[in-house]
């Protein structure tokens, strides 16, 4: 739980797990409520659209559910499960108050909640419309309740929940406004520091952090350096604008043939990349890098209508425990034994 709440803080995924989470405790406890209500005063309708009710909910919970947990986030699916969310629950609260208790219902500060959920998504408008919302399902369920008979008794506790259904939705607003926007302005900054300003790619300070995590874990992998054969040739024929955007296309072939899960590229330096591939099988890390050399080998380069293309080679081990720098310096020294090999290749230790 302590690791969850951690998450939620940086992932709306995470944040979007509680929410599921909590929505099936108070299902649980809109049947206990409902229940004691009832058989102190049974009344057939209400049991009826209650049970439809729930039913509803179960079904809405439980593709919601699939869609969170089976969907990548960001796809279609994902969103309107994930941002429909509060509409679902505003309903539920819509016909779950006057089920159990109206304007006295221990359910209604669930309201509060809801509110804070559309927060994070709508910022601080989306706060106060949603609050505004609620102060019209209140009204209406309070002057049906009050039957045409008001009193200054009645007025005060009214007057208090709109009052506060208000304070929540402003200034709830406001805060989870201004937590997002220190978020993500630190993402943006964190973001920055991690990535090559040229290439996009992660820079060599996150390489030499994934490398340490991944070797503290314990993590099967294979480190692979390469780099660009002649790179100072095309340089000095092309000039350094042509040699960039030969690193940005480069950076983002490697990046299109290899799926994060199953590693990460990074610019190590110069025209220089590191690799670090999530596999302890050879073949398959030595497929997936005969498909990116190949791949760098077709590729056409152009500079003022001319094309040129580049070659790569490559020196790729396992790790075996060693230290950081240690792994580093095996697999720069197989990339300078492609290179005196005669360069565009691909070696292995011996």
């Amino acid at each position: 739980m302590r690791s969850l709440l951690k998450s939620a803080y940086q992932s709306d995924h995470a944040l979007e797990v509680i929410f599921s989470s909590l929505r099936w405790f108070f299902l649980v406890l809109s049947i206990v409520v409902f229940s004691l209500q009832y058989f102190e005063n049974p009344v057939q309708l209400k049991l009826n659209l209650f049970i439809y009710l729930v039913i509803f909910g179960i079904l809405y919970m439980g593709v919601s559910d699939f869609y969170l947990h089976k969907s990548s986030a960001g796809s279609r699916m994902y969103n309107l499960m994930t941002k429909g969310g509060p509409l679902f629950d505003f309903i539920a609260f819509s016909a779950l108050v006057p089920l159990t208790g109206g304007t006295e219902s221990p359910l209604f500060p669930l309201a509060y909640l809801i509110i804070l959920h559309v927060a994070v998504y709508w910022r601080f408008l989306g706060g106060v419309i949603a609050a505004f919302l609620f102060i019209l399902v209140y009204s209406i369920i309070y002057f049906v309740q009050a039957s045409g008979v008001y009193t200054l008794n009645g007025f005060i506790p009214y007057f208090s929940d709109v009052f506060f259904l208000l304070l929540i939705g402003g200034l709830g607003g406001i805060i989870v406004s201004r937590e997002r926007k220190h978020h993500s302005e630190k993402n943006v900054l964190a973001e920055a520091a991690n990535r090559d300003y040229l290439t996009n790619l992660l820079n060599h300070r996150s390489f030499q952090e994934d490398l340490r995590k991944d070797l503290e874990k314990h993590v099967d992998f294979y480190l692979v350096l390469t780099d660009i054969d002649k790179f100072k040739s095309i340089n000095d024929r092309y000039g350094h604008v042509t040699g960039d955007k030969v690193l940005r296309e480069i950076g983002a072939i490697m990046t299109s043939m290899l799926p994060k899960k199953q590693g990460k590229v990074y610019r190590y330096g110069g025209e220089e990349f590191a690799l670090i591939l999530y596999s302890d099988d050879q073949t398959k890390v030595n497929k997936l890098l005969v498909e990116i050399k190949q791949a760098v080998a077709n590729h056409h380069f152009y500079c003022e209508g001319e094309a040129f293309s580049i070659t790569m080679s490559f020196g790729s081990c396992k790790q075996n425990g060693e230290y950081p720098d240690q792994l580093v310096e095996k697999a720069d020294k197989l990339l300078y034994e492609a290179k005196n090999q005669g360069r565009n290749q691909i070696v292995y230790p011996g």
